[in-house]
């Protein structure tokens, strides 16, 4: 079958990553939603662990092929839709969420996991190496993003490990990172209004080479800022 690159679809082939990938998981004996089943590389695997497997996959060609080679599975249920569009509550139980996330939806899978995080354990996923430093970076480092912020007010990144692009077919031009991700029962952080801390923060970072007071002045009055910033304890010359 031809890949769909429209659907950006990539497929593990080094046994040696998925050995790695399944032996990282805290997965025995849970249910588990797998995103992007592909042809099965690692949905044979993770039936040997789980209780009850629901793979979402998008390309209704590969639906079948997993259908036809899994059908002696009792603990696996095949979905043929997008998973952005799947409401997790649905299940009414808390899942580990695993895949290999396509590179071009990172960003909204990071929203749709967060909004649905009640219903989520953990998540394990493999991103494009650079999008993976974004979740997981510190202040100060250069891929400390609106995204580090967004995604670490909810939840624990890490990196387990690097994926070589060699690892794939179609090879990609880029590394991947798997990476886990922990979701916090509350904020380190919490604060009344989460949406505009949120747009906040988005506005302090879209102009990183402005000082944050200046950065600022398209949400709030000048004084505004400058008493708040000296308030926290923050130098108003200060760069995002």
């Amino acid at each position: 079958m031809k890949f769909s690159k429209e659907l950006g679809q990539i497929f593990l082939r080094d046994k040696r990553y998925v050995r790695k990938i399944i032996s990282s998981m805290n997965i025995e004996g849970k249910e588990v939603l797998e995103v992007g089943g592909g042809r099965g590389e690692l949905t044979q695997y993770l039936l040997k662990k789980v209780k009850k497997l629901w793979c979402v996959e998008l390309d209704s060609r590969l639906v079948e092929i997993l259908s036809k080679r899994f059908s002696s599975f009792s603990n696996l249920e095949v979905i043929n839709d997008d998973i952005l569009k799947i409401d997790l509550s649905s299940f009414k139980r808390e899942l580990v969420v695993f895949g290999n996330i396509s590179y071009h939806i990172s960003n909204k899978f990071i929203r749709y996991i967060i909004t649905q995080r009640k219903w989520i354990k953990e998540v394990y996923a493999s991103f494009q190496k650079e999008f993976a430093k974004k979740l997981t970076a510190h202040p100060g480092e250069k891929a400390y993003s609106f995204l580090t912020c967004y995604i670490q007010y909810f939840a624990i990144p890490k990196i387990l490990f690097d994926i070589p692009k060699q690892a794939y077919w179609p090879q990609p031009r880029v590394d991947s990172s798997f990476v886990k991700i922990k979701f916090l029962s509350a904020s380190l952080y919490p604060v009344e209004d989460e949406e505009k801390l949120f747009r906040v923060i988005k506005v302090a970072f879209r102009a990183r080479r402005k000082k944050i007071i200046n950065s600022l002045t398209s949400l709030y009055c000048k004084d505004r800022i400058k008493e708040v910033l000296e308030a926290l304890g923050i130098n108003e010359g200060e760069r995002p």
